[in-house]
């Protein structure tokens, strides 16, 4: 018998196809933002630098304004953190404060006001619920009741400007084998206990997560974090994944500064991207964004999808894939197939269904999916398309083994493949495995089809390629299937680092760095071979030849002439 974890879900609120995927610092490069299909972006704004002299001190952001009116001209819309404590403002001096409700208050009410027009969506704070103060991404010394105070004074003032300006609870981070939810648990329950809590809107509109390196974390942080909202009735807040990436550790046109937390190679990273953005669309994450645009030559961590030069790493195709093909979904599953151990999320788009599959074990396997449509769009995590036909009602596809760049933690799964069929999802009536230990009797295995929850249907774009649906295809309606546990790669005891926060601390060493396979390269053809900048460089070195040559023929002819 093959398992078979199935989780339906439908979006909290289904977002605008202009603003579910997203970029921090969108703002260094807004074309190259607009190229990948960016259509919202993180800022910060600095209370440290805004109000740096005192109460009665009021300087530039350190945004400068026409950074921000390029983005906001582009069509995308901005969310903004507001953090940093003056110095002024409590006797610590630290940006880390927890700073006095008056003056916090006043601060975020000018804020609020300056940018009324402009920002819509205000994040408080940024990872409050990192407790080491020698940790790169520790930015909060309070307590969760202190930070309760913070967000409920931003709440009330930003909302006393502008009622439908959202409040973000800070970003809190996705940890490796830990309760990830402890914090915004004993928040909640601090909330709760606020006699206008319920009036308020419990003080926040939408909650965000930071995830990293792996992409599986997903399966168990939003389901963690839908069943807590849900146990205080607010099971219709959304849920944003406003930080996410697995940062590379063998670009050799940007070598790293310091030794990586984890190697991840540039492969591993467009495997990332499209893994981490299937997964927590099936799960029922409203918005993601991924950090960041464009490295600086001083980051410690190399997060990109640009380099510092602006130029583009594959992650940057892996990304406009997503933004290209994930759209207009009206539900999304997820399934892990075992024991060959492989993901499938299906994306059911109404009069289209994108499936994305990927292997998580190092082995290439074959892998069998029942049809939807007998011709279907085939493409790779760089893009590269081809159209397939179905043989006897079914795609097999060959999916790569992961390259475990980091050694026994493999965290990212093999290149996935998306798949483009015509027709509703609900047409493919069950996923099979092709293995040796195949059943011989189809009853031997389980068929399952997904749970439809029906949402507000959006308008359909037009089709990616031409494709023929089934006609002879009914829907076949079967019982829900029992959710089983997924299993996922043990991941090391750490906190991943935040790059948002500035810091000299050392990075842990790594002694086991692994090289790994390159990024796919095109077939050789002469076409590749003859460039002209080549057949350029091959007439200059023929002429230098030829010079040098023939001048010592001459000096030889000189010489021994008689």
């Amino acid at each position: 018998m093959y398992l078979f974890n199935f989780v339906p879900c439908s979006l909290a609120q289904e977002p605008s196809e202009s603003g579910r995927y997203g970029l921090v610092d969108a703002y260094v490069n807004p074309a190259e933002a607009t190229a990948v299909g960016a259509t919202w972006s993180r800022i910060q704004l600095r209370w440290d630098v805004i109000q740096t002299g005192g109460a009665s001190d009021w300087k530039p952001a350190n945004l400068p304004d026409p950074l921000l009116d390029n983005e906001l001209a582009t069509g995308r819309e901005v969310a903004a953190i507001l953090i940093g404590t003056p110095a002024w403002a409590t006797e610590s001096g630290r940006s880390t404060a927890v700073p006095p409700t008056e003056l916090w208050g006043d601060f975020i009410f000018k804020i609020a006001n300056q940018y009324k027009g402009r920002v819509n969506r205000w994040i408080i704070w940024n990872q409050p619920d990192v407790t080491d103060p020698t940790s790169p991404n520790y930015t909060w010394d309070g307590t969760p009741e202190d930070y309760y105070i913070l967000l409920k004074e931003a709440y009330l003032k930003i909302k006393a400007v502008d009622p439908t300006m959202q409040i973000h609870i800070a970003g809190l981070t996705a940890k490796p084998n830990q309760n990830s939810t402890e914090f915004l648990e004993q928040l909640l329950t601090v909330i709760a206990a606020d006699p206008d809590a319920v009036n308020q809107n419990y003080f926040f509109d939408v909650v965000s997560y930071h995830v990293y390196y792996d992409p599986y974390k997903m399966t168990t942080l939003l389901p963690d974090v839908h069943n807590l909202l849900a146990q205080y009735g607010l099971q219709e807040k959304e849920i944003w994944i406003n930080e996410t990436n697995a940062p590379p550790s063998d670009d050799l046109l940007e070598p790293l500064n310091s030794p990586p937390v984890f190697n991840v190679s540039m492969a591993e990273q467009s495997a990332y991207i499209i893994q981490s953005h299937a997964l927590a669309l099936a799960l029922g994450a409203d918005r993601i964004a991924v950090n960041k645009l464009r490295n600086e030559l001083s980051d410690p961590i190399p997060y990109g999808l640009l380099r510092a030069d602006d130029s583009r790493r594959p992650a940057f195709k892996a990304l406009q894939l997503v933004t290209t093909h994930f759209h207009n979904i009206q539900d999304a599953t997820w399934q892990k197939i075992e024991p060959q151990n492989i993901y499938v999320v299906t994306l059911n788009q109404g009069n289209q269904t994108t499936t994305i599959l990927w292997n998580s074990t190092r082995e290439t396997t074959d892998f069998t999916l029942n049809s939807i449509s007998p011709q279907a769009i085939l493409i790779d995590e760089q893009g590269n398309q081809q159209s397939i036909t179905a043989l006897s009602g079914t795609h097999t596809l060959s999916l790569l083994g992961a390259s475990c760049s980091h050694g026994d933690y493999c965290f990212i799964g093999g290149a996935p493949r998306i798949l483009i069929e015509a027709g509703n999802a609900r047409l493919r009536t069950d996923i099979q495995p092709v293995t040796a230990t195949q059943p011989e009797s189809p009853a031997d295995s389980e068929a399952y089809t997904p749970t439809v929850i029906p949402t507000n249907i959006p308008p359909a774009l037009p089709p990616t390629a031409t494709l023929v649906p089934l006609s002879t295809a009914t829907e076949v309606v079967l019982d829900t299937p029992t959710v089983l546990p997924v299993v996922t790669s043990e991941a090391p005891d750490v906190i991943l680092p935040d790059p948002d926060i500035e810091s000299g601390a050392t990075l842990p060493d790594n002694d086991n760095l692994l090289t790994d396979t390159a990024t796919p390269i095109p077939p050789v053809t002469i076409s590749t071979i003859l460039t002209p900048d080549r057949l350029l460089w091959l007439f200059l070195i023929g002429l230098l030849v030829f010079t040098i040559s023939y001048g010592v023929q001459v000096v030889i002819w000189y010489r021994f002439r008689g």
